[in-house]
């Protein structure tokens, strides 16, 4: 079995990319009369369950500001200084945020609810925002050679530089 080298993380704002998001989605059945849809599977867009997903919302979508943006990099950086893995690369827009951990033993699902959870308290405190941040789960993928990793690197990077930002322009930014 090939050695984790680290993950490749997506956290979506809230309500930006719906079940049945005419994108593709990779959210499971949860509606008895649509049936199963098999997990972990890109899934063509949906209008009718696009529809549900819309109709089960609870506050409009949620764009992060600078203000939240600043908030999350602030608690990242505090999260990453305490943590055994390292951010390599990260992205933070207003619909998302994308970032490329190093391998840790910990279970990972955990240490993304981890740094989900506490951007949430944060901006909640800092801001005005006391509604839901993130969409429910995460795009998570798993990295396993040196060519994906630094594809993987180039790839967030160049969605900073798209932005006239610097390719690695937050504090959190580490080399093992």
């Amino acid at each position: 079995m090939p050695r984790t080298l680290g993950y490749h993380i997506v956290l979506s704002g809230y309500g930006l990319w719906l079940p049945g998001d005419d994108r593709g989605h990779w959210s499971t059945a949860w509606d008895e009369n649509l049936g199963h849809i098999e997990p972990h599977t890109l899934h063509p867009g949906d209008p009718v369950r696009l529809r549900m997903s819309r109709e089960r919302m609870t506050q409009p979508p949620v764009r992060l500001t600078p203000d939240m943006i600043a908030t999350v990099i602030d608690v990242w950086t505090q999260c990453a200084a305490e943590s055994d893995w390292h951010i390599v690369a990260a992205s933070l827009e207003p619909t998302h945020a994308h970032l490329l951990l190093t391998y840790t033993p910990r279970n990972i699902d955990n240490t993304i609810k981890w740094l989900k959870s506490e951007a949430t308290k944060a901006i909640h405190q800092r801001t005005t925002h006391a509604g839901k941040v993130w969409c429910k789960g995460r795009w998570r993928g798993f990295i396993f050679d040196p060519p994906t990793w630094t594809n993987t690197q180039r790839y967030i990077e160049r969605h900073n530089l798209r932005r006239n930002l610097l390719a690695s322009p937050y504090p959190f930014i580490t080399t093992p």
